[in-house]
């Protein structure tokens, strides 16, 4: 499989050692870095590619690789992101952008190569499209794209990351083609737990400040699935 390795690393003598490291371990992948968030964003923008971020949480002059990492996942859903830390304490600020694993840079050595590992298992899989039908139209949509969806009447309508489809299909159709990051948490509610910031009991809190109803009976079955998404991340 072709990919690229994207590192976003500021410190000059961290960015060359980084590099180094991922093109001896990384033979099959074309492997670039960057020094800001900004000259990232422009690459991942003009260069679609199958890729592995590998993301520092802390750039120069203050800018964050949190706030890069989530302006990339909206011109690329489908990268898969690392970040990389020598802050122990930033590590529960990265669940605020959908990634895979966290990196303490002083453990490197040791955590490096099973997080592009598991990177790699991540980007290798291919979730299939969804297929929804808007009058006449077939819509195949990225499942990774799809934040809620939500049924009104005898329409559901699909909220993604940059817009909504109308479609014909139920919840109970719909779910049956989505991977197991999807969640049914009320008649009228499919969420996507990667893009939920918060669990409420009777509320989701999206990353997009949106409230998501709990209903009594998906209480139990919302929290057993929430906690094992968050245990596998």
């Amino acid at each position: 499989m072709n990919y690229e390795i994207t590192l976003c690393e500021d410190d000059a003598v961290q960015n060359e050692n980084l590099v180094s490291w991922l093109q001896e371990h990384s033979s099959q992948a074309h492997v670039c870095a960057f020094t800001s968030g900004h000259a990232l964003i422009d690459h991942v923008r003009q260069h679609p590619a199958k890729r592995i971020i590998l993301m520092d949480i802390m750039l120069d002059e203050g800018a964050s690789g949190i706030e890069a990492a989530r302006t990339i996942k909206t011109i690329d859903p489908g990268c898969v992101i690392v970040f990389l830390s020598s802050f122990l304490e930033k590590a529960c600020d990265v669940y605020e952008v959908d990634h895979c694993y966290f990196v303490y840079k002083p453990q490197k050595e040791k955590r490096l190569e099973p997080a592009l590992k598991k990177a790699l298992s991540v980007l290798m899989e291919k979730p299939r499209s969804l297929i929804a039908h808007a009058g006449a139209c077939t819509l195949c949509i990225d499942p990774g794209t799809i934040v809620y969806l939500e049924r009104i009447k005898r329409y559901t309508l699909i909220h993604c990351i940059d817009q909504t489809y109308k479609v014909k299909e139920d919840l109970e159709n719909l779910q049956e083609q989505l991977p197991g990051t999807f969640s049914r948490c009320h008649r009228s509610f499919l969420v996507n737990f990667r893009y939920v910031r918060s669990y409420m009991v009777h509320d989701l809190e999206m990353k997009n400040d949106k409230l998501i109803p709990v209903s009594r009976r998906y209480v139990q079955p919302v929290r057993k699935a929430f906690h094992q998404y968050l245990s596998s991340i």
